[in-house]
């Protein structure tokens, strides 16, 4: 019994210090909002399902990712953080020249239309939203 309780008293210590990306799957509030976000900003190139068949994908030098797959291609796990950071591209170095996707976390910054009070917040929500989508190889 002792050892129980010692084993829950640490848990609950240690829990609410996880590291972003540590949840095994989205979080539903989050990922409702992020659709609003990423049908507004995302799926013009990405598609309205994710596979990267958006209206204007043709017209782009580079196709753009299939966001369905993200997690597939990462071994299973979907890499939250990474794709925070690649949505936000605020911290991303870009030594050649401009980037092929919009600096997302410049745009939300400047706009209400991320429907989100903190350019975190909406990119969490995306982020979400995008993790929803995962689908496995079949």
């Amino acid at each position: 019994m002792w050892c129980r309780n010692a084993i829950l008293a640490a848990l609950a210590c240690v829990l609410p210090f996880a590291p972003a990306g540590a949840a095994d799957k989205p979080d539903e509030a989050s990922a409702a909002r992020g659709k609003v976000i990423y049908v507004r900003f995302c799926a013009s190139c990405h598609g309205v399902t994710g596979r990267g068949d958006g209206t204007v994908a043709t017209e782009l030098r580079l196709p753009p990712t299939d966001l369905t797959r993200i997690a597939d291609k990462a071994g299973g796990r979907f890499p939250e953080e990474a794709v925070t950071r690649s949505v936000d591209g605020r911290r991303t170095l870009r030594v050649h020249g401009s980037p092929d996707m919009p600096v997302w976390g410049e745009v939300f910054e400047r706009t209400e239309g991320a429907e989100a009070l903190t350019v975190d917040s909406a990119l969490r929500r995306v982020v979400h939203y995008i993790w929803s989508l995962q689908t496995t190889k079949g």
